[in-house]
């Protein structure tokens, strides 16, 4: 089915996703100025699986959608839609078009078509109350929230809150004084990748899980998320220069022991969207975070994404006090 959906979108105007339309779907991303981390093109492509994504335009507004396994979305809302007359033109052409490719499916199932909307920001919200898509029926709910910092404090790192982050910085500069933070660039990219094969190595989760389980778009857990990572990451790496991304590694003793990456996202935060160390070593973590900001961002927000649902991942970001979390929605169209 998602080879067909593919094929079906093509033949209705949609592009699939390639590395050389960063400008063009950053130029949407720039008009909406959001603060999310999805709205990043190196994200959408390093999670983008082969012949998933689509694009197309819609009037004045730009469209994502993704194809997988038998269900088909929209990534954002209309990008750069003018008006919500433009924005609820843009959802009703998509929705017709996806009701068409599972007219036949629909037919055989007692499941009814359905279709969602990611990514949504709360000032979008005002342009939903009253969207009115022709035999669907429409649910807006609540995602996981992206968290927000204030950059200053990040790195400053004054006052109690962040003592243990200052102890941390301190004890590993005293035992480790001869680390060394470099740029990544084509020469140390190939000894970044074999950090990151160590990396999950090490970190591999007891249970192996389904490919069902995998491109399951309803199911979120550790050990989807450790797969998904692990392909997202070395994509990322494989295109940083085309990608205009932003990183540093660490080394000590002439090996890399960890590496973080990030970009500036919109005109006033900078997003981290990955970061990988090697926890043996005290301290790391919050000294190789602090020095990239600090020598990259220059921005006032920093945003780290979310934290998928994971308890131990929740705990570390409330652990840098966000400033707030940056709520995210995401609507269901359910065919009548």
């Amino acid at each position: 089915m998602s080879s067909h959906a593919a094929d079906r979108l093509i033949a209705n105007g949609f592009s699939p996703v390639a590395l050389n339309d960063k400008n063009l779907i950053d130029s949407y991303f720039k008009k909406e100025n959001s603060n999310f981390s999805d709205y990043s093109f190196a994200m959408l492509y390093a999670w983008s699986a082969h012949n998933t994504l689509f694009h197309r335009r819609v009037g004045d507004s730009l469209v994502v959608a993704r194809a997988l396994r038998a269900k088909i979305d929209l990534l954002y809302p209309p990008l750069g839609a003018g008006d919500a007359a433009s924005f609820e033109s843009a959802i009703s052409y998509c929705a017709g078009i996806f009701e068409e490719i599972f007219a036949k499916r629909q037919a055989a199932s007692v499941e009814k078509f359905s279709f969602k909307i990611l990514s949504i920001d709360e000032n979008k919200i005002d342009m939903l109350k009253n969207l009115d898509i022709k035999n669907f029926k429409i649910e807006l709910h609540e995602d996981l929230p992206d968290y927000i910092y204030e950059y200053q404090k990040l790195i400053d790192l004054s006052g109690k809150k962040y003592k243990n982050k200052r102890e941390n910085i301190n004890k590993f500069i005293r035992i480790y004084p001869n680390y060394t933070i470099e740029p990544i660039c084509e020469e140390n990219t190939p000894e970044i990748m074999q950090f990151l094969s160590r990396w999950y190595t090490d970190n591999k989760p007891e249970r192996t899980i389904h490919l069902s389980e995998l491109f399951d778009v309803n199911t979120v857990n550790f050990e989807k998320n450790y797969v998904l990572e692990s392909y997202q990451s070395r994509k990322m790496l494989r295109n940083f220069n085309e990608l205009g991304l932003k990183g540093k590694c660490i080394k000590l003793y002439s090996s890399i022991v960890g590496f973080i990456i990030g970009e500036q996202t919109n005109s006033d935060t900078f997003t981290v969207l990955i970061e990988k160390v090697n926890n043996d070593f005290f301290g790391l973590s919050q000294l190789l975070f602090r020095e990239f900001l600090l020598k990259n961002a220059g921005a006032e927000f920093v945003n780290t994404s979310d934290d998928s649902g994971m308890p131990g991942l929740k705990i570390m970001k409330e652990s840098y006090q966000p400033l707030y979390l940056k709520k995210r929605y995401f609507l269901r169209l359910i065919n009548h």
